[in-house]
């Protein structure tokens, strides 16, 4: 992931940049995946 994606996420996610670059990967994954939740993103196998 490069940095512009990560902070991409981050803001996507609600939180500034400054927030972002002090999360840890593994956090913000969750925040992530939380949001493609509340947003209705279907989950994505592998096949799609």
């Amino acid at each position: 992931m490069t940095r512009a994606h990560y902070l991409r996420v981050g803001t996507l996610c609600g939180l500034s940049e400054k927030e972002t670059l002090l999360s840890a990967p593994g956090e913000l994954m969750d925040q992530w995946e939380l949001y493609l939740q509340a947003h209705g993103v279907k989950n994505r196998t592998e096949y799609d």
